[in-house]
C-alpha cells in the first residue's frame, strides 16, 4: 500500500513538472562559449491581463534554480549568472521578456522556462507562476581540448555535473513515457 501512495506521488510529481514542455512547443538553441545568446520570450498573450501602470514581474529558471528575475527596476540575477543575464525593461514593455545571456559557459547548457508572476487576490498567498516559454541551449566549445572518445562521453553524461541537451531530452522522454504507462 505504502509503495503504491508513493508511486502516485513520484507520478503525481513528474506529471505537474513536465507538464509545462508538454503543453507548449520548445524552442532549441545553440550558443559557442564565450559568446552571447538571446532565449526568446514574448509574453503579449499572457501578460494581456496585467494592468499597464504595473510593472511586469518575470522570472526565468532552469529544473534547479532561478537565474533572473525582474520586478519594475528591481533584478535578481542567480548564483553563478551575476553580471550575465538581463530581460531589457525597454523590451519588457513591448512584451518581450527575452533573455540575454552573456559569456556562455559550458555549464549554461540545460532548458531554461520564463514565467510571469501574478499578483494573487488576497495578500498572504504567493504569486501565482504563468509559464510562458521554455528553451532548450545547447553549448558548443569551440576549441576541442580532449579526445574524440572523451568528448562522445562527455555527450552522453554531462560535463562538470551538467545535464547535457541530449541526455536531458532522453530523460524527460522516458519520464513522460513512465507517466503514461502507469496511467
Amino acid at each position: 500500500m505504502k509503495s503504491l501512495l508513493l508511486c502516485s506521488v513520484v507520478i503525481l510529481w513528474l506529471a505537474l513538472c513536465l507538464a509545462p514542455l508538454s503543453a507548449q512547443s520548445q524552442v532549441f538553441m545553440t550558443a559557442r562559449v564565450g559568446s552571447s545568446v538571446v532565449l526568446p520570450c514574448d509574453c503579449t498573450a499572457v501578460c494581456s491581463n496585467q494592468s499597464s501602470n504595473e510593472g511586469l514581474h518575470i522570472e526565468w529558471r532552469t529544473f534547479s534554480e532561478t537565474v533572473f528575475e525582474s520586478l519594475g527596476e528591481e533584478h535578481y540575477e542567480g548564483e553563478g549568472y551575476e553580471g550575465r543575464v538581463d530581460v531589457p525593461e525597454d523590451e519588457l514593455k513591448k512584451g518581450n521578456c527575452s533573455l540575454v545571456l552573456k559569456e556562455v559557459k559550458a555549464e549554461d547548457a540545460g532548458v531554461y522556462q520564463s514565467y510571469l508572476m501574478v499578483k494573487q487576490q488576497k495578500r498572504f498567498l504567493q504569486p501565482k507562476r504563468v509559464f510562458i516559454q521554455s528553451v532548450e541551449l545547447s553549448v558548443d566549445d569551440p576549441v576541442p581540448t580532449k579526445s574524440t572518445d572523451v568528448q562522445e562521453k562527455q555527450l552522453s553524461v554531462g560535463s562538470g555535473g551538467v545535464v547535457s541537451p541530449v541526455l536531458d531530452v532522453t530523460l524527460s522522454a522516458m519520464l513522460w513515457t513512465l507517466v503514461m504507462f502507469v496511467l
